[in-house]
């Protein structure tokens, strides 16, 4: 994809870049994570990352500016002269690489083996369960063998150990997959009051009991029922107790 042009009436260079995670290929998000692995300061993973989308390459420098060239869909490269300084300004329109977004975002397939839906639709209750759980003990542990769980849960059949940039992939999917759910689910996801880190074992349990109404017999079926519809159970529950409480602290 060609991502500048060029208007000879205003000698002005145009660029065009994506303003938001669910608008890369494949390739780019792909791309885009390798920067971000190879790059531990913003700035440069953003720097690199323009270079890719936009072909720009900086030749050499003169005096005070840089001298550069960009496809831009003609014959030949453009070329022009930039002040460093504005390149700042330029890296401003990739901002929203600083922030993993509400729109789960994820590559079709790694080493082969295809993933699971992007927003988790038509997705057993229980993979949720056990991914919430892995990537809570990620944020806790930071440890690189939990990561490599997450992704075979996201990637059922996985068994290829994941790069650097695929790491990174995996716990951003699993962030704006929260991030939607928060936002789709507030009575359920509603912070707590209390700090300190969360028992999972407990939360799940207190989930599965919520959605079985205390009847062991089940749990199997509530655990294999679809994400979406534990979820919307889940807050639709949260919500009626919130209210139940309301009322009662009235009285």
């Amino acid at each position: 994809m060609t991502r500048v042009s060029f208007s000879a009436e205003r000698n002005a260079l145009n660029f065009s870049l994506p303003t938001a995670w669910e608008q890369l290929s494949q390739d780019e998000l792909a791309m885009v994570m390798r920067c971000r692995a190879r790059n531990d300061e913003p700035q440069q993973a953003k720097l690199a990352v323009l270079l890719h989308l936009t072909g720009l390459k900086i030749k050499r420098r003169e005096d005070k500016a840089w001298v550069c060239t960009v496809p831009t869909g003609g014959k030949k490269p453009q070329k022009f002269t930039l002040d460093p300084e504005l390149m700042p300004g330029l890296l401003d329109g990739l901002i929203w690489l600083d922030d993993p977004g509400g729109e789960p975002v994820r590559l079709d397939t790694l080493h082969g083996v295809d993933a699971l839906p992007a927003k988790l639709h038509g997705v057993p209750f229980t993979t949720y369960l056990q991914c919430e759980n892995c990537y809570q003990g990620i944020l806790q542990s930071q440890y690189e063998a939990a990561v490599q769980h997450l992704g075979t849960l996201l990637y059922p059949g996985l068994k290829s150990k994941l790069s650097t940039a695929e790491q990174l992939l995996v716990i951003q999917w699993w962030a704006q997959v929260k991030t939607m759910f928060n936002t789709l689910f507030p009575n359920f996801f509603k912070p707590s009051d209390g700090g300190g880190v969360p028992d999972m074992m407990e939360v799940m349990n207190n989930q599965i009991r919520a959605l079985t109404g205390g009847d062991v017999t089940k749990e199997e079926e509530i655990l294999n029922i679809d994400t979406w519809r534990a979820l919307t159970e889940l807050d639709a529950k949260a919500k009626e107790a919130e209210e139940f409480n309301r009322k009662m602290n009235k009285k």
